[in-house]
């Protein structure tokens, strides 16, 4: 059965103020807790997350706007499930942020990890983020005509592999299922072959002091091992229908190719090849490295008294920033939160992006991609002349004093890695990486907001002290 407690409904008297201290109970109401009780909880998505649930039999859930909040504050606050559950059982911060009360309070990592499944699966972490940074912006009367985009890289929770290694780890993977699920097929290996991979996998794949091989032979021999195992099993449909086998035919496929008689090893295999078997998802950024990266825009009007996030975009490493620039564009729309002007750094210079922002009506203020032609064209087209008198505004000081408020968003992407564990996450699969991505940007636009709340609420203390001044006489 449902259960929803609406944190909107006020209680005839305070309880919480006679259970806290008044100091202790000042500080609630000045902090983020009090933002997150008052200002955002009813926003959670309760009812998408009882989906399913009966509305009136079978045992009670767990109430749902306190859980949909505790999987936001868990990211925020860059919790395992099990920290999570200790703190919506003892920390009385965030019972108080949830709304909770303070009697007959239980939670396990399990139950944690059970709704975290859930909003992975409904892909609720976006509706909390819409909903969270349109009610910050409106809180804090934000101005967002003005923004800049960037993007930021992060690795998900998998080891980084060599090709060698790579290939012997999809290798061992496929033996491990087979010898489980069809032990007959794996002793009817070779036990040489069988052995060897088994030998691997205690001694570093295969680096052990006494295999006396090459780098380059070492390679060669995983390359043939693989082919050896997908030839075999091609045909034998429960086997090659497990995904560790697929696994090994992309791996052979990116990683090699068959000339004639001869294996050889690709010389570039590209960006978009898999990184590990246990993250299929994640791709490589040749200069960062494997692993997602998060496109995001960010308001930068120096009237607002702090800056958020408007729009984040979970990518993997290999998507090219120039091209997420018009889903930013469409979903800054859609949100109601569209700039007048959108700073940029050259990577989404391109002339197609400044023809599309133009026909949104936004003014992309980004260097243009490529260097200036040597030779002028005798009859220019219209794209270039479009980029000559790009280039030409480029120089201007006023352009640059007008780009210049890009570079801060750099401090930005610091700061997520540092306050939010963005930059090495728990997680590993495209779904979760979007899910706690979505969430920590989310918790930040909330720590952000409970900065420009203060400084809010600091100035008109100064302001009525002012006023209030005795004259000098």
């Amino acid at each position: 059965m449902k259960n929803k407690i609406n944190p909107q409904q006020s209680n005839l008297f305070d309880l919480d103020c006679r259970h806290y201290g008044r100091v202790a109970y000042r500080r609630l109401k000045e902090g983020w807790q009090a933002v997150f009780r008052e200002t955002l909880l009813h926003l959670m998505p309760a009812d998408e997350l009882g989906k399913g649930n009966s509305e009136d039999t079978g045992r009670k859930t767990k109430e749902l706007y306190s859980m949909a909040g505790l999987m936001v504050l868990a990211e925020m606050r860059d919790w395992t499930s099990l920290e999570a559950a200790d703190a919506y059982m003892f920390d009385q911060g965030v019972q108080f942020a949830l709304n909770l009360g303070h009697h007959n309070i239980d939670m396990t990592s399990r139950t944690v990890e059970r709704y975290q499944k859930k909003f992975r699966e409904q892909d609720l972490a976006q509706l909390v983020f819409e909903r969270v940074t349109k009610a910050l912006a409106e809180t804090l009367e934000l101005e967002v005509d003005r923004q800049r985009l960037d993007s930021t890289h992060l690795f998900s929770d998998m080891a980084r592999f060599t090709r060698t290694k790579l290939m012997q780890v999809a290798i061992t993977r496929f033996l491990t299922q087979l010898k489980r699920h069809h032990n007959a097929e794996y002793y009817r290996l070779d036990a040489a072959f069988r052995d060897r991979c088994c030998e691997r996998k205690k001694s570093g794949f295969g680096r052990g002091p006494g295999d006396g091989l090459s780098y380059q032979e070492r390679r060669q021999q995983a390359a043939k091992d693989l082919l050896l195992l997908i030839e075999r099993y091609a045909g034998v449909p429960k086997i090659s229908e497990m995904n560790t086998y697929k696994d090994m035919v992309r791996v052979f496929e990116e990683q090699c190719e068959v000339v004639g008689d001869q294996i050889t090893i690709r010389k570039h295999t590209g960006s978009r090849t898999m990184q590990n078997p246990s993250d299929p998802d994640a791709t490589y950024d040749g200069h960062k490295g494997p692993g997602y990266q998060i496109q995001l825009s960010e308001t930068c009007n120096p009237e607002n008294r702090v800056q958020l996030i408007t729009c984040a975009l979970p990518e993997t490493a290999a998507a090219e920033d120039g091209d997420a620039l018009p889903t930013v564009v469409k979903q800054l729309e859609s949100m109601n939160l569209k700039p007048e002007e959108l700073l940029a750094d050259t990577l989404y210079g391109s002339d197609d992006n400044q023809q599309l922002c133009e026909s949104f009506g936004i003014d992309l203020i980004a260097p243009v991609r490529g260097p200036a032609p040597r030779k002028t064209p005798g009859i220019p087209t219209e794209k270039q002349q479009r980029l000559a008198r790009r280039r030409a505004e480029e120089s201007t000081e006023e352009w640059q004093a007008r780009y210049r408020a890009r570079s801060a968003i750099e401090g930005t992407n610091s700061g997520l890695k540092r306050r939010m564990g963005l930059g090495r996450l728990r997680v590993r699969g495209r779904s979760s990486v979007r899910n706690v991505l979505l969430l920590k940007v989310t918790g930040w636009n909330i720590l952000r907001a409970v900065e420009g709340l203060a400084l809010k609420t600091k100035k008109a203390c100064g302001s009525k002290k002012k006023r209030l001044k005795k004259p000098s006489f």
